[in-house]
């Protein structure tokens, strides 16, 4: 492993990355969307306005059923405890259900940058000066890793603190406590994001491989997405909750995945048949 090698990769390719506005705006507007601006426009309507403490008993019966039936009880004494059926929404909702939504940002995000690698190499014709320098497969692979997981990363944690700050803001007079920082979402952050952005990245960078273009590296990745929105679901619905074990324990489980890819990526030792569908 050569570690300068490595680096000069790494630097290539966030330049490429952030002299591309097709590929950095997204990154920023998705997460300011839907992590920042969404979250917060929620928490303020729904603690200074009365339309949601004033819903209908129609409205209300079920979701004081739902709380009954929370698994943790804590949260369930908590949400109990709240006034209006507007503080238990914005409280149930800034603690359970914005977690899908910082995971799809870790992830589609990872997605471009890691589906800009090869592919994009491919379209800025780049690629041939790659395969015939004097590197190892695997130190071209895990530069490109670490170009994808630097803003990948870093624009999630931007985008976490900022909410942290402005959600607070709103928040805190009402429910006299920090949210966000607890252990489910410390481990979220710190845990969890790095390791699935790491897994997307490795992934998508094998498949970036073996497609022609941008666009086909972004379909395929976008797979990824989908297990997300099931988590989304299964969030709202009461089926599934991400506890601070089972954020605890996926982490572990893409760990081992990230293992066996970097295990996978060591055996490309011949660059002819791994950038084949480049070239031809």
């Amino acid at each position: 492993m050569n570690k300068r090698i490595i680096t000069a990769i790494a630097q290539k390719d966030l330049k490429a990355t952030f002299s591309s506005k097709k590929i950095w705006v997204p990154m920023i507007i998705l997460p300011l969307v839907i992590c920042i601006l969404f979250p917060a426009i929620f928490a303020y309507i729904g603690l200074h306005t009365e339309l949601i403490g004033h819903s209908s008993k129609d409205l209300e019966k079920p979701i004081n059923a739902f709380i009954k039936s929370f698994p943790n009880d804590d949260m369930r004494n908590t949400l109990a405890s709240l006034p209006t059926l507007g503080y238990k929404s914005v409280y149930f909702f800034l603690n359970f259900m914005m977690i899908p939504f910082f995971l799809m940002v870790a992830i589609v995000n990872s997605l471009v940058t890691s589906a800009n690698s090869f592919a994009g190499e491919k379209e800025r014709n780049t690629l041939e000066t790659l395969l015939f320098a004097p590197i190892s497969v695997f130190d071209l692979f895990l530069g490109k890793v670490i170009a994808s997981f630097i803003p990948s990363f870093l624009i999630t944690l931007g985008a976490f603190l900022m909410n942290s700050v402005i959600v607070n803001l709103i928040a805190f007079p009402y429910f006299k406590e920090l949210l966000f920082l607890n252990s489910t979402w410390l481990l979220l952050i710190f845990w969890v994001i790095p390791a699935l952005v790491i897994f997307n990245i490795i992934l998508n960078v094998l498949v970036s491989a073996k497609v022609k273009s941008f666009q086909e590296a972004q379909q395929f990745g976008g797979i990824m997405v989908l297990p997300v929105v099931g988590i989304i679901i299964s969030q709202a619905s009461g089926l599934f909750f991400l506890s601070s074990l089972t954020l605890f324990l996926i982490g572990v489980g893409l760990l081992a995945a990230n293992a066996f890819l970097v295990k996978v990526i060591t055996k490309f030792n011949q660059r002819n048949t791994l950038f084949e569908s480049q070239i031809h």
